[in-house]
């Protein structure tokens, strides 16, 4: 069954009813535009979309989970999730003790065919297991499976200044939108070169730079939509295909067709 709205008092019940296990499994549906609210775990959680596309939003950064590309969320940090597409889900949780190497920080990651085999296995799983057993091997070796991945690829940061959220909440309705800084700064307020610093300084990023990271994230969901390159290189302000597909490569080393293929 498909959710549209999954409550963090929900996801607190499945906690509750869950306990103290060394690793909690879930897959869930989320139709087009469905949320999961903000909410946090007491075990790490490794989260990956074997069907379409999620957001998840942990402060001011926004990343995407996709195909063979998924995120680690480490114990006790808030996160929410919204569906970019219809989507199905598979969410594993794993207490620290069982595995201390893995990363204190919001992480995304590689989801190779062996490590989504491997998570499927985990999920289906008991949750409480001796030493020795099947599912304490199958853990041993997601761990050893677990891959960081290109950060800039599949995440980007959101601004706090009211005059940039203004210009990026105009930019996400339309990434194809082609006005300037300078256009910008006549709607949003501020000169030019104050609003530049200020892009530097809250994301990293000059405006360019992330407006392009947003059309590669908007790319991506239509992309998984099943959209066709064309379309997708108009509606992310590309004139023709090739500058498109050029950009795409460039920021991902690979083609899109590519790329939903990996």
């Amino acid at each position: 069954m498909q959710l549209s709205t999954v409550s963090a008092a929900t996801i607190a019940m499945w906690e509750e009813e869950a306990g103290p296990a060394p690793i909690h499994g879930l897959g869930m549906e989320l139709v087009l535009g469905g949320k999961i609210d903000v909410h946090r775990h007491y075990r790490g959680q490794v989260m990956t979309a074997p069907s379409g596309v999620v957001t998840v939003k942990v402060g001011g950064r926004a990343y995407l989970v996709a195909g063979k590309k998924g995120v680690w969320i480490p114990e006790g940090i808030q996160h929410e999730v919204t569906a970019s597409t219809d989507v199905k889900l598979r969410n594993l949780q794993i207490a620290r003790q069982l595995a201390p190497a893995l990363p204190h920080s919001v992480s995304p990651i590689l989801v190779s065919p062996l490590f989504g085999e491997l998570l499927s296995s985990a999920i289906e799983g008991n949750q409480w297991f001796g030493a020795n057993s099947r599912e304490a091997k199958i853990l041993d070796l997601l761990v050893l499976e677990f891959q960081l991945a290109n950060d800039l690829v599949f995440s980007f940061p959101e601004p706090r200044d009211l005059r940039l959220k203004k210009i990026c909440a105009a930019l996400h309705k339309n990434p194809a939108d082609q006005r300037s800084l300078t256009d910008w700064a006549d709607i949003a307020g501020g000169c030019t070169r104050t609003l530049e610093r200020l892009f530097r300084k809250e994301t990293g990023l000059t405006f360019a730079q992330w407006r392009r990271q947003l059309r590669l994230h908007d790319s991506i969901v239509r992309l998984h939509s099943g959209q066709p390159v064309t379309s997708v290189a108009f509606d992310a302000g590309y004139e023709n295909t090739s500058s498109f597909i050029e950009m795409f490569r460039r920021l991902t080393g690979r083609t899109p067709g590519q790329f939903l293929d990996s």
